[in-house]
């Protein structure tokens, strides 16, 4: 039986089991060994055992005597389901007009919930088929309404009332995928199927954010966690990371304290294969191949030492309505930039200060909503792709900006009378604006002339401000570090701390006044913690050190060095 210093103190380890580890596992010597293997780095609470997987469904008693082995050492067994036909045929899914597939769903379903009183739906539980029963019986509807809606009643219908049927006390559990603004597209009912399941749970798995296919930011793997819990609060399960796709070991060891600084109730390690490969000795020994196992306990004792120090994370609000896309993941560009952003579904009324990209414009009553803000003195900063989406829609009211669409190719940023050099040259949308009715706070130089980058306009008691994005969203690394400090005293003025640096140093806060600075950065890198009060003291939560620092204006400077894909922990006071 498993005790207290068999687990870890603030959040359980979970271990994800495809139906072919399943399988694997009836062997028990070949399982006793590879547990045995796996808990010498890692403290597993949890394995979720999968019953379905590619038309491969696994044996009850199978399951049986797994299920007993787990027991035995203490740990718990919940129930897995992949609803994919092939993975290997560009994810192939089931098709859900097809009788025949929904009742081999409804089978799946109805086998795993004998079995288990928690039942995880991995993350194929959307469809992508266009077979002539689906084009007929989506007629006149777009395919994202089409797939709105027929997801929601195979979830209503099929997967849930089936469960509940054989198991009244099953817990179900939908884990939603990291591709979070295209859910929509697939089918992903956000707004409903948040409420019809249990529970739900986050892919927080960001990997090689250049030479993967999805292209996903670090920040993603903290913003995402933090988006699925503002939808559901409190029963969000977790977040969930595999070691695929990855240039170098940082990136998966990122991917999982990033889960774990949104405050993951816990975390799934994608898959029980990877965390145990291992190769035979000539003497029938196995000898441990897989590096990710010993990486992952690492963070996890690592994380776990300080994690309770840390109190709720906190940012900046960004609106993002349901089933909405625009300025694709942008959010995690800015994050990038250390400022912390807060992906909410509902808009928020009560902050200070609201970011919105290009995918607000799917609330119709946006332009009221800002205008709202503004009245009460509150600031609001949309980004250009925002801006455009709102031409002739109600903008106007506010400010008279046009987004045109002509471009700017810059390398020199201007703020008051400095002027600062990128690394490259930077691609942006032209903004044209009425002088004096609006104003340059930051501006991009082009061969004797200027652009705004940051435009802003007065309404009311409130400021309006107009972000510009470059055409490549990852140019916003390229902009001078003191242009990026620009755009911080805009956004995060209501924030008690930032940090003056380059790009790709983060900040995640807390709302006990601790914080947490990873670099994201091949090389050690100077930055300078600025606390908005003076005096004010900084501790190192990690090493337990008071840091030195200098009085400055309104606050208190504490430079410091960030070492290469690291993170320093602080509380201030």
């Amino acid at each position: 039986m498993s005790s207290d210093s068999d687990r870890y103190r603030n959040f359980d380890v979970a271990v994800y089991c495809r139906v072919h580890d399943v399988q694997r596992m009836g062997d028990l010597e070949w399982l006793e060994k590879s547990f045995n293997m796996l808990s010498k780095y890692v403290k597993v609470d949890k394995f979720y055992l999968e019953t379905h997987r590619d038309m491969v469904v696994a044996d009850k008693g199978l399951i049986g005597k797994i299920r007993d082995f787990l027991a035995s050492r203490g740990v718990k067994t919940s129930g897995g389901i992949a609803t994919v036909v092939n993975e290997r045929d560009q994810f192939r899914t089931f098709c859900y007009s097809n009788p025949e597939h929904r009742e081999k769903i409804k089978e799946i379903v109805q086998y795993t919930a004998e079995l288990f009183d928690e039942v995880i739906i991995d993350d194929f539980f959307f469809t992508n088929c266009k077979c002539e029963m689906c084009i007929e019986a989506k007629g006149d509807k777009s395919w994202t309404a089409y797939r709105l809606g027929l997801m929601e009643e195979v979830s209503r219908n099929i997967v849930i009332k089936t469960a509940k049927t054989v198991n009244p006390e099953v817990n179900m559990i939908i884990k939603y995928p990291n591709w979070y603004d295209h859910y929509q597209f697939l089918g992903y009912n956000l707004e409903v199927e948040s409420q019809l399941f249990d529970m739900i749970y986050t892919g927080t798995e960001t990997r090689d954010p250049e030479y993967t296919s999805q292209h996903l930011q670090q920040y993603h793997s903290y913003a995402i966690m933090r988006y699925l819990e503002n939808v559901k609060p409190g029963k969000n399960g977790g977040g969930w990371i595999d070691p695929f796709a990855r240039r170098y070991l940082d990136r998966y060891a990122e991917q999982i304290r990033l889960t774990l600084f949104a405050k993951a109730k816990e975390v799934t390690l994608f898959c029980f294969g990877s965390l145990v490969e291992s190769i035979k000795q000539p003497d029938g020994s196995y000898k441990p191949a897989s590096t990710v196992a010993p990486i992952a306990g690492n963070v996890f004792e690592k994380v776990d030492s300080f994690s309770d120090k840390l109190g709720q994370p906190y940012g900046i609000p960004s609106y993002k309505p349901y089933h909405s896309s625009g300025e694709d993941f942008l959010h995690n560009y800015i994050g990038m930039l250390g400022i912390p952003i807060d992906i909410v579904p509902e808009f928020p009324y009560e902050s200070g200060t609201v970011f919105l990209t290009e995918c607000a414009k799917f609330d119709g009553n946006i332009v009221e909503e800002i205008q709202g803000q503004l009245v009460k003195g509150k600031t609001v900063v949309i980004t250009s792709g925002l801006l455009k989406a709102l031409q002739d829609e109600g903008i106007e009211d506010i400010v008279e900006v046009e987004y045109t669409e002509r471009k700017a190719l810059a390398n020199k940023f201007m703020q008051f009378a400095d002027v600062y050099h990128s690394d490259t040259d930077i691609l942006i949308p032209q903004i044209k604006y009425a002088t004096n009715d609006a104003w340059e706070t930051i501006t991009c130089l082009d061969k004797g002339n200027g652009y705004p980058l940051l435009l802003q306009a007065r309404y009311a008691k409130g400021v309006l401000y107009i972000l510009t994005i470059p055409e490549n969203f990852a140019d916003l690394y390229h902009l001078p570090h003191e242009t990026i400090t620009q755009i911080k005293h805009v956004l995060m003025k209501d924030l008690k701390v930032h940090v003056e640096s380059p790009s790709r140093i983060c900040l995640f806060a807390y709302d006990n006044d601790t914080f947490i600075v990873e670099s994201f950065l091949p090389h050690l890198s100077r930055c300078s913690i600025v606390i908005s009060k003076k005096p004010a003291k900084l501790y190192d939560l990690i090493s337990d050190r008071e840091e030195s620092g200098l009085a400055d204006g309104e606050g208190t400077v504490f430079p410091t060095l960030v070492p290469p894909h690291s993170y320093r922990v602080y509380r201030f006071e």
